[in-house]
């Protein structure tokens, strides 16, 4: 299956003290990757995010995010006696310390951090963020999920078009060097004859025979073309397997692009080294595309 890495995905609820949101951002990454930002009421709850979210996927930068925007009804703004205390305590010894005059305004306190703070009177408590957070998380990972297979898709109709271009192109070397292997056989015994013949060395006829063989058989590109083919057919089969499969087709796609590469070194033809660059482009294409699967 074709499982995109990128993918966004979020869900929210609407409490008696206000509402909750967790979303789900992920990109391209070549390992698991969690990262997760909570508002600081929610700080205990990041290696719980951590744990449900490692069994959600297997590669990717995933980045969670969960927000409390509370009702203005149900908060009230509480005074820390003890920060505003400590700041005066700082700022008048710093003052005396300067030999300033000025006056400390108790309002410019007040702005200071930490000083004043919005607290709930309807607290939730931490089963109850529980509750709420694994419900959102799922649909939020629902959401995610769609989009990732929904990006997959595209992805794997791009991928689709280029495996034909490459059995397309692969069907047309394999004609025409079905054509021309015995002529290029041929051609590379009478060769191999008129270099002995011109160093004065005979040679048994059965023994020539045997060792054109084999030198031909080290620039036979037919094994490599059966291959591709079988790459290719191997490529579609993943593609439609359950679950995801990218790190499996970032392998075959190297693999086809060695078999490529063994194909070009080995053939002369001028017109075959051409099909073989579009072959060859048809195979980057592929890869470029699946970087993006998970």
């Amino acid at each position: 299956m074709y499982v995109s890495m990128t993918g966004f995905g979020t869900a929210s609820e609407e409490r008696p003290w206000g509402t909750a949101t967790v979303g789900l951002s992920s990109v391209n990454h070549r390992y698991q990757d969690i990262s997760v930002r909570l508002p600081r009421e929610l700080s205990s709850f990041e290696p719980w995010f951590h744990r449900r979210l490692r069994g959600l996927f297997r590669r990717g930068k995933v980045t969670a995010r969960a927000e409390i925007t509370r009702a203005a009804e149900s908060a009230a703004l509480v005074l820390n006696k003890e920060a505003m205390a400590a700041y005066y305590r700082e700022i008048s010894s710093m003052r005396d310390a300067m030999g300033a005059e000025r006056d400390i305004s108790l309002d410019a306190l007040v702005n200071l951090p930490g000083v004043l703070d919005m607290s709930p009177r309807d607290a939730f408590g931490e089963a109850d963020a529980e509750d709420f957070l694994s419900e959102l998380l799922d649909r939020a990972a629902e959401n995610w999920n769609d989009m990732r297979r929904q990006e997959g898709a595209h992805l794997k109709e791009a991928v689709d078009l280029h495996l034909n271009e490459i059995e397309r192109l692969m069907k047309k070397i394999g004609d025409a060097w079905a054509n021309a292997r015995d002529s290029a056989f041929a051609a590379v015994a009478e060769r191999l004859k008129n270099a002995l013949a011109s160093a004065g060395i005979s040679a048994d006829e059965a023994r020539f025979a045997q060792e054109a063989i084999i030198f031909a058989d080290k620039w036979d590109i037919s094994e490599e073309i059966a291959r591709m083919s079988s790459h290719a057919a191997k490529f579609r089969e993943i593609g439609e397997a359950d679950g995801p499969e990218g790190r499996k087709l970032d392998f075959l796609a190297q693999e086809m692009n060695r078999e490529a590469n063994t194909i070009n070194s080995k053939i002369t033809s001028a017109d075959l080294r051409w099909l073989m660059v579009d072959v060859k482009s048809a195979i980057e294409r592929i890869r470029e595309q699946i970087q993006n699967l998970e």
